[in-house]
């Protein structure tokens, strides 16, 4: 690879400090890669250079580069590379730094690392078995989130006493006590105490003096999303020598969540203040327009390095804005683009992506592309059916509307957990095996089960009651109200609360809203018409979503937190409203410059074309929410844009709309519900559904009538509200 003169500077300077400021696809882990070729043939030696990555797939790319251009190999086993480079990601190193050395602060080396679930369980058992607390009160997760913070801003427990400020913190400072504790007894570390026990080891005059001599020369990718242990480690094993180079991205420093600190580059300036300091300008990915409008939006940062981005690419397409009416529309016109691409220029369905801000945005971009039959996969997230919250509340829907679907009682008996255990299960189906009879019968008569104790008799009964009340109240409310009703009766939002992070809460009480969302569009209808039709079309759109795809040809959809390091040929960046993106948690100026961070790491995403799409209106719970236009989106400018054009149509029957209508007006607010006049109907008068089409009345009562549909069969609906018109 031929070097820019950026490049060629950061490769050549080896002894001295160096800031490399790299942004997006400046090919800074090639120039890395460079400058270990070129130490190696300036005669250092091999093993005294050590390059730290945070992820795997960097380490791998690095080694792949290195191994190819110096003619070696480097061996599976990392431990096994003792004559080469050494390559590792950030907690890779520090494990080999506890392996070798964890003895100089008087533990084992044959330690063992607690995952999460080990630390649950020995904080669980502190709160109720040692301070004989609620653990229901006194969170498990949330307590281990506290003590997670506390060691990534290096508060040791003995000293977590100084930053008691409330009643919950008195309560994690004793835990924390406890827990370090038991930790120690057993020789064992958590994930966090791999940087904490690593920098313990470290301030051992004699390990630190080993180490600075082993690793003379350093090198740290992604050095933006360091925190505080790492900087602390890393600046400790460069003092004796300071031949550091630190790659930095301002840009791209999206993950305070996880403790990364900004201020590290203020730190590092102040720390070596005679650092030369480089900057890699030149984008090998992406077209000008994107380049150009990327720098538009973090420019507008007050934390932000100055620069000023160019591509040698001449492709020069303009950014796409699909600023759609509805949610629907938004979320079918990114279908139909996709689709289109694929129908008329035989492209791969591989070179899209798909980008949001949370998890639980992407069910109406997931039906819609189903209903176009495109493959897509969700990474690093189950699709939204899928979804375990999901998926236990849908059972729950199933059994009310079929007390005979076996495979949902099993799902739900247990969630939340009401002690019925596996043994109990099996005895009930050989029960039910050898008299014929249904699970709601054995319920009915759990007294006559001599197999079960009076205890697990106890538990099916009360789980029955359950059952029987959620059953009579689906008569009176609508799907929307009655999963409501479910979560309230089976407490299920403690349940989520206490079986998850509070990040992972957070998530999945959103994905309960959107399936609320979902089920409401069917309010309308009669209650039990409304869980029975609900249901169907879940269940239809979850069929559509097994249908075989091919492994390699799908449209990739995930958060923009995940798609960094990533590339793709066209990215869209979607739901690009106040309060949605940025998100209404992130309006302190801190949040929100991280907010916009986010946003320019999904438009460098975009090699070749860039779409970005927002709602007028979106629907939530039968009502139509409107959120202004994203600052980020008005941060761009025009120039760079062009807007989507939509066919115009005005068949009622159709999913397309008038354009007219909503430019006059694009943020009017809609009523909450329509208002048909009830008397305007009569038996066998004919009727449109946007849904169903069109037929006849054939029976009403008040509010309520009966609609046979040439195509649907007979659905009863409330047409007062119902969207029907007389034709």
């Amino acid at each position: 690879m031929q070097l820019n003169p950026s490049q060629e500077q950061a490769k050549n300077q080896i002894n001295w400090p160096i800031l490399i400021l790299a942004w997006a696809w400046s090919w800074k882990t090639a120039t890395l890669t460079s400058r270990i070729e070129y130490m190696i043939w300036t005669w250092i030696n091999p093993s005294s250079i050590l390059a730290v990555t945070f992820t795997n797939k960097a380490s791998k790319e690095m080694k792949e580069r290195i191994s190819k251009k110096l003619n070696i190999q480097y061996q599976i086993n990392q431990y096994k590379n003792q004559n080469l480079p050494f390559v590792w990601t950030f907690h890779s190193l520090w494990i080999f730094i506890l392996k070798n050395h964890i003895e100089a602060i008087d533990m084992n080396k044959n330690f063992v690392i607690y995952d999460e679930s080990d630390k649950l369980s020995i904080i669980k058992s502190i709160i109720k078995d040692e301070l004989w607390l609620d653990e229901k009160k006194y969170i498990p997760r949330s307590i281990a989130s506290f003590i997670s913070n506390a060691k990534n801003a290096l508060i040791l427990a003995k000293d977590y006493e100084k930053y008691v400020d409330s009643h919950i913190k008195e309560i994690v400072n004793k835990v924390y006590l406890s827990y370090q504790n038991k930790l120690l007894e057993n020789n064992a570390l958590d994930f966090d105490d791999i940087l904490v026990k690593t920098l313990e080891v470290l301030k051992n005059d004699e390990v630190l003096n080993y180490y600075q001599e082993k690793w003379k020369y350093l090198m740290i990718d992604e050095y933006q999303d360091t925190n505080a242990p790492q900087y602390e480690i890393v600046k400790l094993l460069a003092s004796k020598y300071r031949n550091l180079a630190v790659v930095w991205d301002d840009s791209q420093s999206i993950y305070s969540w996880r403790w990364a600190d900004m201020r590290n580059i203020l730190n590092f300036k102040k720390d070596y203040p005679d650092a030369l300091e480089i900057k890699l300008e030149q984008n090998y990915r992406s077209t000008q327009n994107i380049i150009n409008a990327a720098n538009e939006v973090i420019s507008k940062n007050t934390i932000w390095i100055k620069k000023t981005l160019f591509t040698t690419n001449s492709i020069w397409e303009s950014i796409t804005y699909i600023d759609a009416p509805s949610d629907r529309i938004e979320s079918q016109t990114i279908a139909k683009i996709i689709k289109k691409s694929a129908n008329d220029l035989n492209e791969s369905y591989a070179k899209n992506l798909i980008l949001y801000r949370t998890n639980s945005q992407s069910r109406s971009i997931e039906e819609a592309l189903m209903m176009e039959g495109i493959p897509y996969k969700v990474i690093w997230w189950l699709k939204f059916y899928d979804r375990k919250e999901i998926k236990d509340l849908i059972a729950y829907l199933k059994v009310i509307h079929n007390p005979n679907d076996v495979v949902s009682i099993k799902r739900i008996i247990n969630t939340p957990s009401r002690k019925i255990w596996p043994t109990t299960l099996k005895k009930l189906d050989d029960y039910r095996d050898e008299f014929w009879v249904t699970y709601l019968q054995i319920f009915e008569n759990i007294s006559e089960v001599d197999e079960l104790n009076s205890w697990a008799q106890n538990a099916i009964k009360k789980f029955y009651e359950i059952l029987l009340d959620l059953m009579e109240n689906s008569k009176i409310k609508e799907v929307s109200s009655l999963l409501d009703y479910i979560i309230q009766k089976i407490w299920y939002d403690e349940y989520l609360k206490d079986d998850t992070t509070p990040d992972e809460y957070e998530a999945r009480l959103e994905n309960i809203k959107e399936l609320q969302n979902v089920l409401s569009t069917y309010n309308w209808l009669d209650p039990r018409e409304s869980l029975s039709t609900a249901l169907d079309e879940i269940l239809l759109l979850t069929d559509f979503d097994k249908k075989e795809e091919n492994s390699n040809n799908y449209v990739t959809l995930m958060t923009i937190h995940t798609s960094k390091w990533l590339e793709y040929d066209r990215v869209f960046i979607t739901w690009l409203e106040e309060w949605l993106f940025p998100s209404f948690r992130s309006m302190e100026l801190k949040d929100l410059e991280e907010e916009r961070r986010l946003m320019y790491v999904a438009m460098t995403r975009a090699k070749e074309e860039l779409y970005i799409s927002r709602a007028w209106e979106r629907f939530q719970f039968w009502n139509y929410v409107t959120n202004p236009e994203s600052r980020f989106v008005k941060e761009i400018d025009t120039k760079y844009i062009k807007n989507y054009e939509f066919e115009i149509k005005n068949n009622f029957f159709t999913n397309s709309f008038s354009i007219k209508d909503h430019v006059e007006n694009p943020f009017r607010v809609k009523k909450s519900l329509i208002e048909n006049d009830v008397d305007n109907f009569e038996i066998w008068d004919r009727v449109s559904h946007p849904k169903f089409w069109f037929w006849s009345i054939i029976s009403k009562s008040w509010d309520l009538a009966e609609i046979k549909f040439q195509t649907s069969g007979i659905k009863k609906m409330n047409i007062k509200i119902a969207p029907v018109k007389k034709i």
